[in-house]
């Protein structure tokens, strides 16, 4: 993201939905879900 890579922000809406429909282990996917969500809003919407 830090580079403007214009791929990136659809990797990370793949990665998001992707991981909104796991079921297991749930504190480290809402921690990445929470990463997802700092950079999104530091590097631009999704």
């Amino acid at each position: 993201m830090q580079d403007r890579e214009p791929a990136a922000p659809a990797r990370l809406r793949e990665v998001h939905q992707a991981l909104r429909a796991q079921r297991e282990d749930r504190h480290r996917i809402d921690a990445l879900l929470s990463l997802i969500g700092y950079l999104v809003e530091d590097y631009g919407n999704l």
